[in-house]
């Protein structure tokens, strides 16, 4: 026997708001470092609240600022109260900084490295040789130690 919503007792069913559009990975950060970003000081978890879009509670701010504390993009001063942020690197130095890491978790660096080139459309090819060559020359830094022989 199936209700009617003209049912005495039962109120009619009545349309759920729809859900927020779930966030996908990374988004929150990329925004809070943007907003992060743009403060010409140190600031606040209420400062980046206050300017983030949509009803995010303080403690997820708090969360995302604590995430992207522990990936190295943002520092924090805890001289007093409140806790300070400032961002390391900007969106774009987020992205860089997920990639590196991704490279360093994986074995054959050479296998990573030519199969992301293999990957690369034209344009994108033309940009990174772009940008290789006006890299400093000669900076190894960053470079992993060569094998032995190689």
């Amino acid at each position: 026997m199936s209700a009617d919503k003209d049912t005495p007792g039962r109120e009619p069913c009545e349309p759920r708001e729809p859900r927020a559009r779930r966030r996908a990975q990374g988004e929150l950060e990329a925004q809070v470092l943007s907003v992060l970003g743009t403060a010409r000081e140190p600031a606040t978890a209420a400062w980046v609240q206050a300017r983030l879009d949509g009803d995010l509670a303080y403690t997820t701010v708090i969360t995302i600022l604590t995430r992207l504390y522990e990936k190295g993009a943002v520092t924090r001063s805890s001289a007093g109260r409140p806790i300070l942020w400032q961002p390391v690197a900007d969106s774009a130095g987020l992205t860089a900084l997920r990639m590196r890491r991704l490279l360093d978790q994986r074995d054959d660096r050479d296998a990573v490295l030519s199969s992301f080139v293999s990957a690369l459309s034209s344009q994108d090819e033309a940009l990174l040789r772009s940008l290789l060559l006006r890299a400093t020359p000669g900076s190894t830094a960053d470079a992993p130690p060569r094998a032995a022989g190689g």
